[in-house]
């Protein structure tokens, strides 16, 4: 009985190990998209800088959009690429 409750147990447990993972690689990929997205907000006052980075910065996010699993990160995802667009409406 007692092992029939540990196997119950470690079946529950698996797939929340399996989210809270899912989670984490999603935390990560959003990170590397949001890094390149920050260089050009911070250079978004000297569009000669900012400019190289907005083709690097969509390729990051669409690269990030066709590896999270999490809504919640896709919509991380669609306003980073928001902040983008505006930096690109500024520095044509």
């Amino acid at each position: 009985m007692l092992a029939l409750a540990a196997s119950l147990l470690a079946a529950c447990d698996d797939p929340r190990r399996k989210q809270i993972e899912n989670i984490k690689g999603d935390e990560e990929t959003v990170k590397r998209a949001s890094a390149v997205v920050n260089e050009v907000i911070r250079n978004s006052a000297d569009c000669d800088a900012a400019k190289p980075l907005i083709p690097e910065a969509y390729r990051r996010i669409e690269d990030a959009r066709n590896a999270v699993q999490a809504p919640a990160a896709r919509a991380t995802l669609d306003m980073l690429k928001v902040q983008v667009d505006r930096v690109k409406d500024v520095c044509p």
